[in-house]
């Protein structure tokens, strides 16, 4: 079994997901008895905040490859972000780090070509809505287009994760928002919604004759296993 490098920290709680999930489906895959082979490097998620909130993208990403190399050094066999909207990064931390990176978007692209679909909605931070790597990375890998709710929107559902999810609060006004969001979505031609946040699993019910929900999370922690448990792998 191969060793997964965590970087983690950018939210712990997303981080403590993640361990979970790993060990979970690692389990599913081989017995109760195993458990995922994980290196866990956790950084100072204020130094980040305090570094996006200054536009200082080198101090950024001096931390996160510095997470990186330690990982590497510690003998990880590849690293896992624990954190969507830090993948708009993930070439630099990378190369940075010198640890091959399981991209998730590429994660939930294998899932979207598999099913066919040609446009998919993403819903998550506005970072992650606002960045580049789910579109381009799904359209190259699944061909597949990405849309986005508009500027008002993106506002609202990042108070939303920010202001209300991350910190446990349910509404039901904030569910009906979201609610009402995906069915507009879907008539702007959406076949499916990405669930770009950990955070938005707790809001997002799927019902019968939904649209389908990929929850990017749970599939980048089932393809961190995937990896670790293959004989080799690319």
């Amino acid at each position: 079994m191969r060793l997964i490098g965590l970087l983690g920290g950018l939210g712990w709680e997303t981080t403590s997901l993640y361990y979970r999930l790993l060990n979970e489906l690692t389990q599913r895959q081989c017995s109760e008895r195993q458990a995922a082979r994980i290196l866990l490097h956790s950084v100072n998620n204020g130094v980040i905040n305090d570094a996006i909130a200054r536009g200082d993208t080198d101090q950024l990403l001096s931390v996160l490859s510095d997470a990186g190399r330690s990982l590497r050094d510690g003998g990880a066999d590849f690293m896992v972000l624990a954190n969507n909207s830090m993948h708009r990064y993930a070439d630099e931390i990378e190369q940075g780090s010198g640890l091959k990176l399981l991209h998730i978007s590429d994660a939930v692209g294998a899932r979207i070509q598999q099913a066919g679909h040609r446009t998919v909605a993403l819903l998550g931070t506005r970072r992650t809505m606002e960045g580049h790597f789910y579109p381009e990375r799904l359209r190259k890998h699944a061909g597949a287009k990405v849309i986005t709710p508009d500027l008002n929107e993106r506002v609202e559902v990042d108070r939303i994760i920010y202001e209300e999810l991350a910190k446990g609060v349910m509404q039901t006004g904030s569910r009906e928002y979201i609610a009402d969001l995906i069915r507009n979505l879907c008539d702007g031609g959406a076949e499916a919604v990405v669930l770009g946040c950990s955070e938005l699993t707790s809001i997002v019910t799927p019902a019968p004759g939904a649209l389908p929900f990929y929850d990017t999370t749970r599939l980048h922690a089932e393809a961190a296993v995937k990896r670790a448990l293959e004989v080799t792998y690319a």
